[in-house]
């Protein structure tokens, strides 16, 4: 079957942590999973540079996160998740680890970093991303594995990463850009 050509079932409980129920609500499953990926990635590439430079230090409260901040974290929480995407579809038999989001936006240095680096990271991580579930074969995308939080499949990793780009997308709108662009 031709990864390109098919449209995968919402991945059933079991299949992943009970966090990453919320993710799937932002997820598209009408469309071909390659073409939901590719979809997504351009919907959120116009989204994110729609922010200018001089707002993307911006934190709508004290103790939260920049902007800047939240699209590295965009960027290392799809790196983790593709690393055990490709773990689970190579046949790892071994629980894989979960990381500290907030340990590593504190460690990112995304603040002194110039917007448009990070979009350009960006950009290649989504890519790189697409790439990779590109190259998968049928087995791979059914394949299912462990994380220290629970089961997880491949299939519900390709879910979760528009999901989890789009989550941030609304939180950005909703407390964010509300306080920076008031009319």
């Amino acid at each position: 079957m031709d990864p390109l050509n098919f449209c995968l079932e919402r991945p059933a409980k079991g299949d992943y942590p009970d966090y990453y129920e919320n993710y799937f609500r932002w997820s598209d499953f009408e469309r071909p999973i390659l073409e939901a990926l590719q979809y997504q990635m351009q919907d959120a590439l116009a989204f994110w540079h729609d922010i200018a430079e001089e707002e993307a230090s911006f934190a709508y409260e004290q103790g939260k996160w920049t902007l800047k901040e939240m699209l590295s974290h965009i960027c290392d929480t799809e790196r983790v998740f593709v690393y055990r995407a490709l773990c689970i579809s190579r046949g790892e038999e071994k629980t894989l680890p979960g990381f500290d989001h907030n340990a590593y936006v504190a460690n990112s240095g995304a603040n002194a970093r110039a917007w448009a680096s990070i979009l350009q990271e960006y950009q290649q991580v989504k890519q790189a991303s697409l790439d990779f579930f590109a190259g998968l074969n049928i087995e791979q995308w059914e394949a299912k594995g462990r994380t220290e939080a629970g089961p997880l499949s491949v299939a519900a990793l390709a879910f979760v990463l528009p999901g989890h780009d789009k989550h941030h997308q609304e939180i950005v709108k909703s407390r964010y850009l509300v306080k920076l662009r008031k009319a």
